[in-house]
């Protein structure tokens, strides 16, 4: 490898990681109110059913911004604040 492809790579790598800095990047996932609720999102008193589905909207980091029982709600949430919302399978 030539001295000009690792200067290559390394600009590559730094501009990637100022992308993913400056996208806003978000996603969508799922969960009951009592998943939800034993990991802390929802308060533990909360008049929510256990079985109910909620929509949990997550930063790219995984850290949970919110949620809500209507994956348009969350979705909406995301667009308003300018978030990107990726497909995560």
């Amino acid at each position: 490898m030539s001295y000009a492809t690792e200067l290559y790579e390394e600009a590559e790598k730094a501009a990637l990681a100022q992308w993913l800095d400056d996208a806003r990047l978000a996603y969508i996932t799922t969960s009951t109110a009592a998943d939800a609720r034993k990991l802390g999102i929802i308060p533990a008193d909360s008049e929510v059913a256990d079985a109910t589905l909620i929509y949990l909207l997550h930063d790219v980091d995984g850290k949970v911004l919110g949620f809500t029982d209507a994956w348009d709600s969350a979705y909406g949430h995301a667009r308003m604040n300018d978030l990107t919302l990726l497909s995560v399978h």
